[in-house]
């Protein structure tokens, strides 16, 4: 088709999703006479692409673009180098969206602040990763805190103590004493599979093992664990860049 002719069939659009906590996911949206049904993609450098039937409703595409959103982070990880690449404009897994780093060098103590979908770090140019990698341990203990105790309640368990984990292989782990460790990169996950690695280990309060048992009470604890659990299988590899 050449390119005069394209527009009658094709119609291409920079769109914006809105997500929670003030953050948002750009994407580009193609409609096409000719396509029946919705397409995601993310291509080598990142971008999101959303193929969609040209009468397909917005909220229709915007509800398909949201349950997929793990498989979006996901793909978008891989789309990066194996090592992460510490620079202004980086992309950062943040509950389940992406924050972009805005970096100011600068001497003197490191300052990290969120602000909406943005993440703005003023810090030596050498002191970037840890000083986000600071932020993100510093968020983690406290929203974590916050979440296990309502699961807890949930659950009718007494709140046991919280640690931080920096493990490579484990996102969660229960002590003999009762201590809950939870990985501090699970802050990257989204709300629902963070709760779904507190449950995993608040079951092991009354099943010492993996037994069907467990994974009863797992259930009983979060009746959508198994697609949670994919979804923090498919997206967490990503999370390990830093």
């Amino acid at each position: 088709m050449s390119p005069s002719r394209r527009p009658a069939s094709i119609l291409d659009s920079a769109e914006t999703l809105a997500l929670t906590d003030d953050a948002t996911l750009a994407y580009r949206l193609r409609r096409s006479a000719r396509r029946r049904t919705l397409v995601l993609r993310v291509t080598e450098a990142g971008e999101v692409v959303v193929n969609a039937p040209l009468r397909a409703a917005r909220r229709d595409i915007e509800g398909f673009v949201q349950r997929h959103l793990e498989w979006v982070h996901a793909r978008r990880g891989q789309a990066r180098m194996r090592e992460m690449v510490w620079q202004e404009g980086a992309h950062l897994p943040f509950l389940g969206t992406d924050l972009t780093l805005r970096f100011q060098p600068r001497v003197g103590r490191a300052q990290v602040r969120r602000e909406g979908d943005e993440l703005h770090c003023a810090c030596p140019p050498g002191e970037l990763e840890a000083a986000v990698t600071a932020w993100y341990r510093r968020n983690a203990r406290d929203g974590f805190a916050e979440r296990l105790a309502l699961q807890a309640a949930r659950a009718g368990i007494a709140l046991p103590p919280l640690r931080l984990s920096n493990a490579r292989t484990r996102w969660g782990s229960l002590s003999p004493k009762g201590v809950v460790s939870l990985n501090w990169r699970l802050l990257k996950a989204a709300p629902e599979v963070i709760d779904y690695v507190i449950c995993h280990e608040l079951a092991h309060f009354r099943q010492r093992n993996h037994s069907a048992a467990f994974w009863r009470e797992v259930e009983r604890l979060c009746p959508d664990w198994q697609a949670l659990r994919r979804r923090l299988k498919e997206a967490g590899r990503g999370y390990f860049l830093f």
